[in-house]
């Protein structure tokens, strides 16, 4: 749903900022003192609401999602280029517009290389689930949606998108 351009987007801007690290000119001094490999660590959690949500297995209602988007990932550093993984985590309720509401999560684990020149792939394994509740709180039923994606970008350049079928486990 939203997470998966979410998680696009941070993985890009994580790869943009490799992918300029790694061209930037090098001195001697900066040389000398990265021996080491840098390791960076962070986590960025960033609200999120949005209206008029529709249910493919509900038609006609429209709701509203509250959560929470929670980017945790890792840098490595290395005169190779760098080593990039992490984890976007999204709790979060939608309150439909007939009193029910949807308990929802969404889970995406993202890995890739930035090497400067040349070819890296970012992978991304993706997972949305959400259990249904009726107005007076009984559960109805769970649905979840998995995907698996697949970029790859020589020299700079997007050269290949793929995804992997997403496929849904529903009970509707």
């Amino acid at each position: 749903m939203k997470k998966i351009a979410f998680g696009l987007a941070a993985a890009v801007l994580l790869a943009t900022a490799a992918g300029t690290a790694m061209t930037a000119p090098v001195s001697a001094a900066t040389a000398s003192a990265s021996a080491g490999p840098i390791i960076i660590r962070d986590t960025i959690t960033t609200p999120m609401t949005e209206t008029g949500l529709t249910d493919d297995c509900r038609p006609g209602l429209t709701g509203t999602i509250v959560g929470i988007g929670v980017l945790s990932f890792q840098s490595v550093e290395t005169p190779q280029g760098f080593h990039i993984q992490g984890t976007i985590d999204g709790p979060g309720r939608i309150d439909w517009s007939d009193g029910s509401y949807t308990l929802i999560e969404s889970f995406d684990h993202f890995a890739f290389n930035a090497v400067g020149q040349g070819t890296s792939v970012f992978a991304e394994a993706h997972t949305d689930s959400g259990d249904f509740f009726s107005p007076s709180g009984v559960f109805q039923f769970r649905q979840t949606f998995q995907e698996i994606e697949h970029i790859t970008v020589t020299n700079g350049d997007v050269t290949r998108v793929e995804f992997a079928r997403g496929h849904f486990i529903r009970n509707c």
